[in-house]
């Protein structure tokens, strides 16, 4: 089973650059490690890096997006198992051999998760269970301030297991199968619609505690108002495309509802001078109230 590594990079390089030289210090050898490639998203990747022959860099001649760049990257790939790093996901253990054990005990395993941790040094699985509607009805946010066993009680048993791209292996023959990232999607769940469309597939999803990455996030940096908007528009289109949504004009009022309330809470707080900085939140929320009845569609 040979073996390689993507990373994706926009305006990340010495960032990137880290996580590279990291991958070569942990797989010195050709035979743990076959290819290295990086995709530059036509930012600031120089075209050539010569510290390691299996190091290529490949440069999008325009701006395409993380969606299109993983395409992009698994298109160039030569191997069986591909281990897939966010530019800022360092590898702090060595992950060749585990990677290998793991596809090598399960031949239906598609993707495999890593285990990641920052400067807190708290470790976090990357990986999710599969989302539900209620959760996004009621908000993520406050839905995950829930106390646990009311959590439990309103979410269906037996949800499967989607793993985040920014530290995994996948084996390349499910990757083809599924037809890849759904480029309908951009860098917020199409990680979570391709690990679903893998187990609709047949294909099993895991998560090892073996493998640690530093991945502390914000690799590419954005407002906290466009990754809100962000988030909702692809949550909404992850859960129809999955067959989550049974009922589009009934949850949209909700969704509406919920988007109304906020509305009202946050422009009544606003009226203090005090609290001028949550007008970016109040702005944000009402765009998300508009965008439910323009832009949510099956």
């Amino acid at each position: 089973m040979t073996l390689g590594v993507l990373v994706t990079n926009y305006r990340a390089w010495q960032t990137t650059l880290a996580t590279l030289e990291a991958v070569i210090e942990l797989c010195p050898n050709d035979s743990e490690l076959a290819q290295i490639t990086v995709v530059d998203d036509a930012s600031d990747a120089p075209s050539m890096w010569e510290k390691d022959k299996r190091v290529t860099i490949h440069c999008n001649s325009q701006n395409l997006g993380y969606v299109r760049s993983v395409n992009v990257g698994m298109a160039l790939m030569e191997v069986d198992v591909v281990i897939l790093l966010d530019c800022d996901a360092r590898p702090l253990t060595a992950f060749a051999q585990e990677v290998r054990r793991q596809f090598d005990v399960d031949q239906k395993l598609g993707a495999l998760g890593f285990t990641q941790t920052d400067d807190s040094q708290l470790l976090r699985p990357s990986g999710e269970p599969t989302p539900t509607l209620l959760e996004f009805l009621i908000g993520p946010a406050f839905f995950s301030r829930l106390p646990a066993f009311i959590g439990r009680r309103m979410l269906p048993a037996g949800r499967r297991l989607c793993i985040h791209s920014c530290c995994m292996a996948v084996r390349r023959s499910a990757f083809l199968q599924v037809g890849g990232f759904d480029e309908g999607f951009d860098f917020l769940d199409g990680d979570m619609d391709f690990s679903w469309s893998l187990l609709e597939h047949g294909w099993n999803t895991r998560i090892t505690p073996e493998i640690l990455c530093f991945h502390p996030g914000g690799g590419s940096p954005q407002s906290t108002g466009q990754r809100v908007l962000r988030f909702h528009r692809n949550r909404w289109r992850l859960l129809c495309k999955h067959g989550r949504v049974h009922w589009l004009v009934p949850a949209k009022l909700l969704l509406m509802l919920r988007h109304s309330m906020e509305v009202v809470a946050l422009a009544v707080i606003c009226l203090t001078p005090l609290a001028r900085r949550l007008r970016p939140k109040l702005n944000t929320r009402w765009q998300l109230l508009t965008s439910v009845t323009k832009d949510y569609a099956r």
